[in-house]
């Protein structure tokens, strides 16, 4: 279980998720179950059921409860949330994929938002940066060289998105509309957001190392250092 000042973050690799997939499915509602057949290609089908069936089995841990029995509700922007009991902790989490990688984030009480990213090569990055990012970002960027920018790029997309997510208001706040620290010498943060003047000091900001291939982030709602503690969700444990 979480305590106050940390935030779980789990990582799963989906052909390795794959071997379980049976038992995974058997967790989902039958929403879940409906809104995965109506996925056209088999293997976006499958990552959908392994995100949230991998989701409920480590939330069940968590709680103590049966991952089918699981209860959850959504925000006015559709962010999802735990129906907890009086039993049980009050959790938040949040989920994100990006090729073969799901990332989960789980804390206790605190919003969260998690984000991953497969970085591809075929990538304009400045074109995509000049049409959601803020200025100062932008010229950051700009102030790179080319085989730092990419890296740089794909670091600025994450932790904004996973701001984004912790907040939990959708595509209401615009990328555009507040900044992330960019450079490897600056420390990671949320420098400003239109509306509110207190975000540097109100969310916490981490990089998660996956694997060369990704880049990923984590938010959590804090006002002091959250400590990231993060594991690898085993098949051989279920």
């Amino acid at each position: 279980m979480p305590n106050d000042t940390e935030v779980h973050v789990w990582v799963a690799f989906l052909p390795d998720a794959g071997l379980v997939l049976p038992k995974i499915e058997k967790y989902l509602s039958d929403f879940e179950r409906e809104k995965a057949g109506r996925f056209f290609h088999h293997v976006d089908r499958m990552r959908y059921i392994m995100a949230h069936g991998i989701l409920r089995d480590l939330l069940s841990r968590y709680t103590k409860a049966d991952p089918a029995g699981l209860k959850f509700t959504t925000n006015e922007f559709g962010k999802p949330e735990l129906v907890s009991s009086e039993t049980q902790p009050i959790l938040r989490f949040n989920l994100a994929h990006s090729g073969d990688v799901v990332l989960f984030a789980i804390t206790k009480r605190r919003r969260v938002g998690i984000d991953v990213e497969k970085i591809r090569p075929d990538v304009d990055v400045m074109e995509l940066a000049a049409s959601q990012f803020a200025k100062e970002e932008i010229n950051e960027l700009r102030m790179l060289s080319s085989g730092e920018r990419k890296d740089a790029f794909y670091l600025c997309w994450t932790r904004k998105e996973a701001y984004i997510k912790a907040i939990g208001t959708g595509l209401s706040l615009a990328l555009n509309r507040f900044a992330v620290t960019i450079r490897s010498s600056q420390s990671i943060k949320l420098s400003w957001s239109d509306g509110d003047p207190a975000v540097s000091r109100d969310w916490a900001m981490y990089d998660l190392c996956l694997h060369s291939e990704y880049a990923a982030a984590v938010v959590v709602e804090a006002a002091q250092p959250i400590r990231v503690v993060q594991r690898t969700w085993d098949t051989r444990e279920r």
